[in-house]
């Protein structure tokens, strides 16, 4: 198969042009970079580090990879994002807690 035949298939298969899918390319090691950083500081703080938006990083895993790991990483971004909500309303229900105590 060449190139073009396999750049072509990979990018019917995500739906896009192959000019879009091109786009989306990283080699195999940036690619474990990326699933590395990510599986170690969340989608967020990895799309910082590279400078790029979320969706950037979702595209770059999605058309380099086979999807499941940008699901399992948006599980992770959203359970990360529900923990921290749940530490905030710990720090002011203990904050509320402080203040009555003082006023009584």
């Amino acid at each position: 198969m060449s190139n073009a035949k396999y750049i072509a298939a990979k990018a019917e298969k995500a739906g896009v042009t192959s000019n879009v899918w091109c786009s989306f390319y990283v080699n195999k090691e940036s690619y474990k970079q990326l699933i590395a950083d990510v599986a170690d500081s969340g989608f967020s703080d990895t799309a910082m580090k590279y400078n790029v938006s979320t969706d950037q990083l979702k595209k770059w895993l999605r058309y380099n990879g086979r999807g499941g790991f940008v699901k399992i990483a948006k599980i992770a971004e959203e359970e990360t994002a529900e923990n921290k909500k749940l530490e905030m309303l710990d720090a002011a229900a203990d904050q509320s807690e402080v203040q009555i105590q003082t006023v009584s």
